[in-house]
């Protein structure tokens, strides 16, 4: 499971969003928190409009692999749009922290990380219940997640362990 973020920032110029300069910018640095360098793979950056920017981080892919990333974005890399060093260099951060590997198996050996992206998946992914299929938590590719048995014996509905 992978799970892609769009990390947004905003930049101006004298105030007013500065609009079309996408491919004025770059990132500076861009870092593990142990000081690893990770600039020559940094993403690209696109406009959103207004001012807005984004790249985008896909968790588990390189840059975005190895933990805790902090960097500067150069808005200004040519200094085309002469802006002023406060408007130019934009910190970001990108908080990788929780390494959580999909549950799978019997929840008794599941930790509490996985419990709980289990409930994130739960209710934030597509699900289905029924007598007979039980419940169902559906990925975003649509392949089923986990699973849970719905049994009845003498009018008393169990709910089984996810699976």
């Amino acid at each position: 499971m992978s799970t892609v973020l769009d990390i947004t920032f905003y930049v101006s110029s004298d105030g007013a969003g500065l609009a079309g300069a996408s491919s004025e910018m770059e990132f500076e640095s861009l870092r593990n928190l142990d000081g690893t360098e990770r600039k020559a793979s940094a993403p690209a950056i696109s406009e959103i409009g207004s001012g807005w920017y984004k790249f985008t981080a896909t968790l588990g892919t390189v840059p975005f692999d190895a933990g805790d990333l902090v960097g500067v974005i150069d808005a200004d890399k040519n200094g085309t749009n002469s802006l002023a060093d406060l408007e130019r260099y934009i910190p970001v951060e990108v908080g990788l922290d929780v390494a959580v590997t999909e549950p799978s198996g019997d929840p008794a050996g599941w930790t509490f990380a996985q419990k709980l992206l289990w409930l994130v998946m739960r209710f934030s992914n597509s699900h289905s219940s029924d007598n007979f299929n039980g419940i169902r938590v559906r990925k975003s590719d649509d392949t089923i997640a986990t699973t849970q048995t719905v049994t009845e014996a003498a009018g008393v509905k169990t709910v089984g362990k996810a699976t």
